[in-house]
């Protein structure tokens, strides 16, 4: 009637009309888990995971579980890990978890206990091999170029 559209049942997205941020004030404690696709203001509490494109934790926030935004902003209380692009902790904040960030900055009298991982590094790891060289090689190369080594290597190769 006048002119709405009828949403099909079943089809729940959560579709950014406005850009009104989303205020969870100092008298609220949510239990589960809340994903918004715009601004959150966060001076309750939260026991459970959040997801935002940009979330602001205030003063008297805190977040018990994992939080993944595109910006975070944390002057509160975070017990659990952070994902986001960029991470900005300021004074009297308190993290206490894992921090995974492109950006990072962090005020004079934040408290952060965790490890801090740049986002965009890529972890090198490489692999040992299982395959054993035979001590008649190793033996080889030592004899090559043995000037690099101590005294005490030097004698347990002769011994060999």
């Amino acid at each position: 009637m006048f002119g709405r559209k009828k949403q099909k049942p079943g089809s729940s997205s959560l579709k950014r009309v406005n850009n009104t941020p989303s205020i969870i004030s100092q008298d609220v404690r949510l239990t589960g888990t809340l994903v918004s696709q715009g601004e959150v203001q966060l001076d309750g509490r939260i026991d459970g995971d959040i997801k935002a494109k940009h979330l602001v934790i205030g003063s008297t926030g805190i977040i018990e579980g994992m939080v993944e935004a595109q910006n975070v902003v944390v002057k509160g209380k975070v017990i659990g890990s952070i994902n986001a692009s960029e991470v900005n902790v300021k004074s009297g904040a308190h993290v206490h978890g894992d921090v995974f960030h492109d950006t990072l900055s962090i005020d004079a009298g934040a408290i952060i206990e965790g490890s801090l991982k740049q986002r965009f590094e890529k972890d090198a790891i490489e692999l040992i091999s299982e395959e054993l060289k035979p001590v008649s090689e190793v033996k080889m190369l030592l004899e090559e170029d043995d000037s690099g080594l101590s005294f005490v290597n030097k004698q347990a190769t002769d011994k060999n």
